[in-house]
């Protein structure tokens, strides 16, 4: 709590109140919260409470996890390819994220599902650490729905390695592990069906080649076999000069057919590249799993830059919102990254398609040539032009069949190795313990989040509570001095007030003293000593605090005399259980004289009751027959204490406080709002009442978690009388009152 500088009666200064307010800041946050211990146990009751049937009601989950491997699709048998691939870390940060979207594919969860409908809860893989209670017959369980595995599943990566780990969370700790084996195996028999498929559906087309081929070269060889039986091989060579302008006509030849060769198996190979392209799209597969593709560098470099990027932008997702400049601006580069890859990898289609295309088309026009060239050879020497082809042709044909054996021996090997690059390294074990529910991080969020919750409600609740419950409040918020204090004290039983000298606690006693102190010391009730104590609202105690305010007075041996200005709920006089009439509104209204008080059991104190309640209350207090009686009532008594009604009840203090020598306002401690008190004052303030200050009623010293005192030790108690005995100081000699 903030200190303030403003002066008191006590200590005009302010510095002896500053010094000890000052140190209080810490121990106003713990008094804080001892004072809303209660809130504080509740809440953190409750918390608890939620924790603990969080636990009760969540029913136990079981995971299993499988570890696969997964290497590098190595070429063992070395074909047109190296054995291992140059840049194997690239080539692994883009085969790993493709296997992990395939451990997650709806299709696995299905094959699993499959497997474990045709043969539930009897696979390979261990079991270990099962109770009875754990292993009910494997008839009776429930085989879970494909969402319920894909909901069910976990794929993770072992960091720096190929491991992939495969779990499944159930309540059922065998269908966890069982389950997490069957998607292993779905997983390692895709591989193994994918391999085989490709491998088969490319032998196949090979052995077609090599049949249609084979009869090519077979009708070939008979063609020339036939011809020279026919013509004879001497009938192909005339004279010399025929012999040379054959030889040129039979190089050029011989060259054309070269290239036709050439031409014709490059059409071969780029027709196996369409073939794989087309079937690719017939199967709806993605185009970069075509191997033309798949291999090209530029593409693979533009994988390895959008796998960077959506990197970046998981990693700043987590740290910025999504509509941060930063994250529009990683989603932008993804988006044209992935366009760019998506792009070029079409642009490698199409160039397959028009690569297939210009190699027919060069096929085409080299056959076109290569048949001018005959006609050619024909019109010089057609027989052995005729033959050459024959011959070319042959051999041409029996090269491209030779190559074709070769490589489909390479894929009827490949096809019968059945090599995987897939190794299940662990099975899923049974579970014996649940991760689920997580009872001690529950109860400890249960704890502390029940806790922050009621230390900052409790602290809201601080920062919203306007009320005076401090003198430095009143300083602060009223802007006014603290005459005093008076603690709060429970009324003893029978009692209708409390008054001093009828056994009450000494610590009571001594601070009203203290009030009585700044009251008699204050320079504004020196001259005319006239005391006017009202309240903001009712049951404030200002009656109360006026009749006690009124007896320690005249222990001082002075004559008071104590009126009950509040005509309209008059109490003073059941406090000292006298009579209501007659009184201040019969002498105001000329029922009586100005000698119609009366005195009272303390000695010292004169009591003038309220009298007979009249419907016009502030014109009597307002009238000058009031202010009269008061000029009269000083010559005849030291003090004269005023009680009247709440300043924002009625008019009737502002009308009061025209004859008082000074304006008390009692502030009920905890119980005044802030706005409530300062409209008061501003309602004194602006009829120059002369307001001394305000004094705290019922404060709490006793309960050190509400007290505002701490300076009021329970190590000064030895020093207060448990109570206070009534005692009579001497009676003064008896005089007439004058009027």
């Amino acid at each position: 709590m903030r200190s303030t500088d403003r002066p008191t009666l006590s200590d005009p200064g302010g510095e002896s109140d500053k010094s000890a307010t000052d140190y209080l800041q810490i121990r106003d946050y713990i008094r804080i919260v001892s004072r809303r211990r209660w809130i504080i146990i509740g809440i953190l009751a409750v918390g608890l409470l939620c924790g603990v049937l969080l636990n009760w009601m969540t029913p136990p989950v079981y995971e299993a996890r499988s570890t696969v491997q997964i290497d590098i699709d190595l070429n063992i048998l070395g074909v047109e390819r190296p054995l291992v691939p140059l840049d194997q870390r690239d080539w692994m940060k883009e085969f790993l994220p493709t296997q992990l979207g395939i451990l997650q594919s709806r299709d696995l969860a299905r094959r699993a599902h499959d497997e474990l409908t045709r043969t539930p809860y009897s696979n390979t893989g261990p079991s270990k650490g099962l109770t009875a209670s754990q292993t009910p017959d494997a008839a009776a369980r429930r085989v879970p729905t494909v969402d319920e595995i894909v909901r069910g599943r976990t794929v993770s990566l072992v960091k720096d390695s190929r491991l992939v780990n495969i779990g499944f969370r159930s309540t059922d700790p065998l269908q966890s592990s069982q389950v997490s084996n069957a998607l292993a195996r779905a997983y390692l028999q895709q591989n193994l069906e994918f391999r085989s498929k490709t491998s088969g559906e490319a032998s196949e087309w090979l052995t077609k080649q090599v049949g249609e081929l084979r009869k090519l070269v077979e009708q070939n060889e008979a063609a020339l076999q036939r011809y020279r039986t026919e013509h004879g091989a001497e009938a192909l060579m005339t004279d010399r000069l025929g012999t040379e302008q054959q030889n040129i006509v039979v190089q050029k030849l011989a060259a054309l057919q070269v290239a036709e060769t050439k031409a014709r198996t490059e059409t071969i190979e780029r027709l196996a590249e369409y073939r794989q392209l087309q079937a690719a799209k017939a199967n709806q597969e993605p185009l970069d799993t075509v191997p033309a593709i798949s291999s090209n560098s530029y593409i693979q470099g533009l994988k390895v830059e959008v796998a960077g990027l959506q990197r970046q932008l998981a990693q700043a997702s987590k740290e910025l919102g999504e509509r941060h400049p930063e994250i529009i601006k990683l989603q932008g580069a993804v988006q044209n990254a992935d366009r760019k890859l998506q792009t070029e990898i079409s642009n490698v289609a199409r160039a397959i398609e028009n690569n297939y295309e210009a190699a027919r088309s060069r096929e085409r026009e080299l056959d076109a040539d290569l048949a001018r060239q005959k006609v050619e050879v024909q019109s010089l020497n057609g027989k052995a032009v005729e033959y050459t082809a024959l011959e070319r042709e042959a051999t041409s044909n029996r090269e491209v069949l030779d190559r074709l054996l070769q490589r489909s021996r390479e894929t009827a090997l490949t096809r019968e190795l059945q090599t995987s690059n897939i190794r299940i390294v662990d099975w899923a074990e049974t579970p014996t313990i649940p991760i689920l529910p997580r009872v001690e991080r529950n109860l400890l969020i249960a704890l502390f989040g029940s806790g922050g919750f009621a230390l900052a409600l409790i602290f809201v609740l601080e920062a919203f509570n306007t009320r005076l419950r401090s003198p430095e409040d009143v300083r602060q918020y009223l802007r006014i001095p603290v005459v005093g204090a008076v603690p709060r004290v429970k009324p003893l039983k029978g009692r209708a007030a409390l008054l001093l000298g009828n056994a009450i606690p000494g610590r009571f006693a001594e601070m009203l003293q203290a009030v009585r102190t700044n009251l008699v010391l204050a320079p504004q009730l020196g001259a005319g000593r006239t005391l006017l104590i009202t309240s903001s609202e009712p049951s404030e105690g200002k009656t109360t605090s006026a009749a006690n305010i009124a007896v320690s007075l005249a222990r001082l041996s002075q004559r008071v005399l104590l009126i009950d200005a509040d005509l309209r709920k008059p109490r003073l006089h059941e406090v000292f259980g006298e009579d209501q009439q007659p009184g201040l509104a019969d002498v105001l209204a000329g029922k009586t004289s100005g000698r119609d008080f009366r005195k009272t059991k303390v000695s010292g104190l004169w009591l003038m009751p309220a009298g007979s309640v009249f419907s016009n209350p502030a014109d009597l207090l307002g009238s000058n027959r009031f202010s009269k009686l008061i000029e009269q009532l000083r010559s005849h008594f030291d003090w004269i204490v005023l009680d009247s009604s709440p300043v924002l009840a009625v008019a009737d203090p502002c009308v009061i406080a025209r004859v008082a020598s000074g304006v008390l306002l009692v502030v009920d401690s905890g119980r005044t709002p802030r706005e409530v008190a300062t409209a008061a004052v501003e309602r004194l303030e602006a009829v120059r009442a002369p307001l001394l200050g305000a004094m705290l009623n019922r404060v709490a010293v006793d309960r050190r978690s509400e007290s505002y005192f701490p300076y009021y030790d329970g190590s000064y108690n030895a020093h207060y009388p448990q109570h206070e005995e009534s005692f009579s100081p001497p009676e003064l000699p008896s005089a007439p009152v004058k009027r």
